[in-house]
């Protein structure tokens, strides 16, 4: 069984919150569409997509800012394992 990596991103929380589908948001950007077209085909206003893509991105850039300070206080093993 393949295992999903961890996000610090709670898709579901900010599906309530911006009330639309972030996890379809997510997967039409993967796909390579525009903005413009997500909001037509899933009748999201643009103001909602645009906000949902800022707070994703300051969520994400907040974890990779983290996430080298971790490393660093990890012991040589820890970094390492055999």
């Amino acid at each position: 069984m393949i295992e999903k990596a961890k996000t610090p991103l709670n898709a579901t929380a900010l599906s309530k919150k911006y009330k639309c589908d972030v996890n379809r948001l997510i997967r039409s950007w993967k796909k390579g569409k525009t903005d413009f077209e997500i909001a037509s085909s899933l009748g999201i206003d643009m103001l909602t997509i645009l906000q949902v893509r800022r707070e994703i991105t300051c969520i994400c850039e907040k974890e990779r800012q983290r996430m080298p300070r971790e490393y660093l206080s990890l012991t040589p093993k820890q970094k390492n394992p055999r």
